[in-house]
């Protein structure tokens, strides 16, 4: 069986990075050990993009016009895995071409966001495809609610991360204190900045120039936009408490699961964490054992959780060591092939 991973934006480099030791697998969503299940995974960088970002309009033609590309370019394919459900699942039916399997990463704010035509396109094209795999229990039961879909083909699937990559290990120098990281649309760190102003603490937000843009922030906060992921990792090392600070989910832009990879990530570096309550992340968080939860745009919880972590040292080694032990049990990348595995033989093998 061939299965060609079409992602929203080109992989080849970051494939290249975690062959060299300088990036996690994560962003493969699983193809890079279909190999060890008998599966020919391959990433499929469509032609028609580009590493670095064209300006403009042309910037949208290429997004639109890759997805119509995609199911040619893999004409070879038996299954496309990919995160694209706008037009490709039914460009490939309509051509009949591979069968497709959609990631959801942003369809339910993508559905909620968008009215008359354009999302009845969506809605048409994700009923197009032969799967789509959410990431979370509640992102699936909304996906359900917002387009009428075969229950049957929409499959849940935990996100797993690079857990050799992020690790556990000593303390560096000089501790960060607090670190902040994501660059999703969906992260708030407009209450981040109000709970800071009452921390005497040293803080690091690592995030995109736009999540920052028109914040004040106050002196004891620090920001480094995109970092490199051995930089980020090294953030992370000399973190004491790791905090992902996410809109309300009713906000419409960013992830449907906005901070679990962030989670993730520090979980895995046995990082003690405090998020914002989202339901899409219920799957991934046992509240006061794995992470600590605070209610969203809310400064004075995300400061109280924040202090609780900084000092009261049996809970921040409770977070520290049932944080990791979770991720190793069952959100590692390799668990989440295990997971995508079935959906994809039976998609291939489905007439």
């Amino acid at each position: 069986m061939r299965v060609d991973f079409a992602y929203a934006n080109p992989r080849a480099d970051l494939a290249s990075a975690i062959a060299e030791g300088l990036a996690p697998d994560t962003g493969l969503l699983g193809q890079n050990h279909l190999a060890a299940y008998g599966v020919d995974a391959r990433i499929q960088d469509s032609r028609l993009r580009r590493q670095t970002r064209l300006p403009g309009l042309a910037h949208r033609v290429t997004w639109v016009a890759r997805e119509l590309a995609v199911p040619f370019e893999s004409s070879a394919a038996d299954v496309i895995v990919t995160p694209l459900g706008t037009l490709l699942p039914l460009a490939s039916r309509m051509r009949r071409g591979p069968k497709t399997v959609v990631l959801n990463i942003n369809l339910c704010t993508a559905l909620r966001r968008l009215s008359g035509w354009r999302r009845k396109l969506l809605a048409a094209s994700l009923r197009s495809a032969d799967a789509i795999v959410c990431l979370a229990d509640a992102q699936r039961r909304l996906l359900l609610e917002q387009v009428r879909l075969d229950p049957a083909k929409v499959h849940l699937a935990l996100l797993g991360v690079d857990d050799t990559f992020y690790r556990p290990g000593p303390r560096g120098p000089e501790p960060v204190q607090v670190l902040a990281v994501g660059r999703d649309q969906g992260r708030d760190y407009a209450t981040l900045a109000e709970a800071l102003r009452s921390l005497e603490v040293e803080a690091t937000i690592v995030a995109s120039e736009r999540n920052v843009r028109g914040i004040t922030f106050p002196p004891n906060a620090t920001i480094e936009l995109d970092v490199s992921p051995v930089r980020l990792r090294e953030l992370y090392g000399r973190a004491a408490c790791v905090v992902v600070p996410t809109r309300a989910q009713e906000f419409d832009h960013g992830a449907d699961c906005s901070g679990q990879t962030v989670l993730l990530d520090a979980m895995a570096m046995g990082r003690a964490t405090v998020i914002s309550r989202r339901s899409t992340l219920d799957d991934y968080i046992d509240d006061g054992k794995t992470a600590l939860v605070v209610t969203p745009e809310s400064p004075a919880e995300l400061e109280a959780g924040i202090r609780r972590v900084l000092e009261d040292a049996d809970v921040r080694e409770r977070l520290e060591l049932e944080g990791r032990a979770r991720v190793e049990r069952e959100h590692t990348t390799m668990l989440f092939a295990e997971r995508l595995l079935p959906i994809l033989k039976a998609v291939a093998c489905a007439r």
